[in-house]
């Protein structure tokens, strides 16, 4: 009997725990959706390809270059030092400049009371298309899938810098929820 009782409760915890561990990974994203902050950023032109993954547009923002000059030597020196290759991780403070959020500073830290993104900033710096020495930041906000036959007139409109995000954010966490062309 006693036997019996402990396969049940065997049982029982098998099916429960990766149930429970399927719902905490929903956790994150719906308290962004509920309880984020909405925000827009511009994108900049890029020319994604890919067959597989069906209609989609790669997007890049304006936020995600940050001239070399502008980063603290504390993070360059974190950077440097750090042996990983995937980046450091950092946090862009964001403030609305009209309609859009722009990158205000970045930090090592997480900041209090305010907008951010947290994201992977790369070790290697390059120069832009205006000749400035950049680095870049991953915040994983690079793919929007989009209705079937609609993904053609949307990469023109990234192509010429004319589209928007429109993401929730909360406590360094996006969700890009749509673009749209910029007014």
């Amino acid at each position: 009997m006693n036997m019996m009782k402990n396969k049940r409760i065997g049982f029982i915890v098998a099916l429960t725990v990766p149930l429970l561990l399927l719902i905490g990974l929903t956790v994150k994203p719906l308290w962004t959706l509920t309880y984020g902050d909405d925000i827009a950023l511009l994108t900049v032109p890029v020319d994604p390809r890919d067959l597989l993954y069906g209609d989609y547009v790669t997007l890049r923002y304006e936020i995600e270059e940050v001239p070399k000059n502008e980063i603290s030597t504390v993070i360059l020196d974190k950077l440097n030092k750090s042996m990983n290759s995937n980046g450091l991780t950092v946090y862009g403070k964001l403030v609305k400049q009209g309609d859009i959020y722009v990158l205000d500073s970045l930090s090592d830290k997480k900041p209090r009371g305010s907008v951010y993104l947290t994201g992977k900033l790369s070790s290697y710096d390059y120069q832009n298309v205006d000749g400035v020495n950049v680095h870049s930041i991953d915040f994983g906000l690079e793919r929007y899938f989009v209705p079937e036959n609609t993904g053609k007139g949307l990469e023109d409109l990234s192509a010429k810098g004319r589209l928007m995000a429109h993401l929730k954010v909360k406590n360094g966490y996006g969700i890009l929820q749509e673009i749209s062309a910029v007014k």
